[in-house]
């Protein structure tokens, strides 16, 4: 995958309170792209992988793409692009290197996690980003296979089966050996 032309507001950082995009919601139901997800082999029931691993194996990313500064390597940037029409703008993985003199390899969050269903989070990804006592059962269902349902800049939502809709900080996923992702071939009807 190429990296995209950078501009001014592709550097961004993430910054809590942003707008969700409400064209990026996953496709888990019936759509024109389900036919091509269900034929895709690929796609079926898979071993977990960590989002590092997914970049890494998926998108053709090395280590040299991540960060190794912190207790938990790797480490990636949260960033965002525009899109071709210019008028949106998307969440993003973006690389800790500039690849390309000026330019960093970015990977569009939304056609990413579409790969996957379920994502599973490690409390080290919230002590990391929010500070020691925050990777607890009473912020977050760690260790539960989440079914992913929507990304935008505000968060990722997720369902639980325990606990129903919950929403996880898009800046979690900054430490992507703390993120687990699988495809488990659930059948669609469960999705929606």
């Amino acid at each position: 995958m190429m990296a995209s032309h950078e501009t001014a507001h592709d550097v961004a950082e993430y910054e809590p309170g942003g707008h969700t995009i409400g064209s990026d919601i996953l496709a888990t139901g019936t759509g024109p792209d389900t036919a091509a997800r269900d034929a895709d082999p690929r796609l079926g029931a898979s071993e977990p992988v960590t989002l590092a691993e997914s970049l890494m194996n998926e998108e053709g990313w090395s280590l040299l793409n991540f960060s190794e500064a912190g207790p938990n390597p790797p480490y990636l940037r949260i960033g965002g692009k525009l899109r071709m029409t210019l008028t949106e703008y998307e969440p993003c993985f973006s690389s800790h290197i500039r690849d390309r003199i000026l330019f960093r390899s970015k990977v569009s969050m939304v056609e990413h996690l579409r790969k996957y269903d379920q994502m599973m989070i490690d409390p080290l990804a919230f002590e990391e980003c929010f500070g020691p006592g925050q990777g607890t059962d009473a912020t977050f269902p760690f260790g539960a296979w989440l079914t992913i349902r929507k990304v935008g800049f505000s968060g990722i939502e997720l369902w639980d089966k325990g606990r129903g809709d919950v929403e996880m900080p898009i800046e979690a996923l900054s430490v992507a050996s703390a993120i687990w992702l699988r495809h488990a071939d659930t059948p669609r009807w469960m999705l929606t």
